[in-house]
């Protein structure tokens, strides 16, 4: 049974990493759930599923992380107002960003901004 388990093992691993390269190819579009999966040619609960057994949370939770932390490099050059930082990074308006900002980070985009 061990292949059989090496074979399942190698494609979870090859749909992961359609899943990650989706997401970090196209966080700046909007993204679904639905589009997520469709990368990796698996269901929305597989998908579910899958990425929370290999990285500890879900694909959306992942995906807003992955825009925060995107945005953490526009917000320190100071050239764009937190509306198209937010927009260049795939959020659909800034409060919106700024709420997530705040969950992942602690701190709004503003003050990150500030004392960074």
């Amino acid at each position: 049974m061990i292949p059989n388990r090496k074979n399942f093992e190698a494609k979870n691993i090859k749909q992961m990493k359609k899943i990650l390269a989706f997401i970090q190819d196209n966080y700046a579009q909007k993204i679904t759930l639905t589009d997520i999966a469709d990368a990796a040619h698996v269901s929305k609960s597989e998908c579910c599923r899958l990425f929370k057994k290999v990285m500890k949370q879900t694909p959306v939770s992942y995906l807003i992380d992955y825009r925060i932390q995107k945005s953490i490099p526009l917000l320190l050059t100071k050239s764009l107002n937190i509306t198209q930082i937010a927009e260049s990074v795939g959020f659909g308006n800034s409060s919106y960003f700024s709420e997530m900002f705040r969950r992942v980070l602690h701190c709004s985009p503003s003050d990150y901004q500030r004392t960074h």
